[in-house]
């Protein structure tokens, strides 16, 4: 799943992602990505979430993990990581990525993680 809050980003994310041999779907909301992980357990393997959520509070990665541990998350934002580490935001060893993203190297991180070598 991708979550992001920008239409185009989430639409060319999506369509990279897809064209690289993944299924896809996409959320403008946290609150959005929660009910979709709520609604299709076990069908969500990853998500590609986005930091700057507009009203995002609870920080609905956080809900995600506690929630669906097996879920993998890939980061792809805006925000520096090290503005993102000293926040408390992610963990150091989270996957992460500064937008603007390649999609070969997001394809990549998001294939590493599901096989377990990312």
């Amino acid at each position: 799943m991708v979550v992001e809050d920008d239409p185009d980003i989430l639409e060319v994310t999506e369509l990279a992602l897809k064209s690289r041999g993944f299924q896809t779907l996409g959320a403008s909301a946290g609150a959005d990505a929660v009910d979709i992980c709520r609604t299709r357990q076990g069908q969500i393997d990853a998500i590609v979430a986005d930091l700057s959520i507009p009203g995002d509070q609870s920080r609905f990665t956080d809900t995600v993990a506690a929630e669906y541990p097996n879920i993998k998350i890939v980061y792809a934002t805006g925000i520096p990581r090290h503005i993102a580490l000293s926040t408390g935001m992610v963990q150091a060893n989270a996957p992460y990525l500064q937008k603007p993203v390649d999609a070969d190297l997001l394809a990549s991180v998001l294939r590493g993680q599901l096989l377990g070598t990312g």
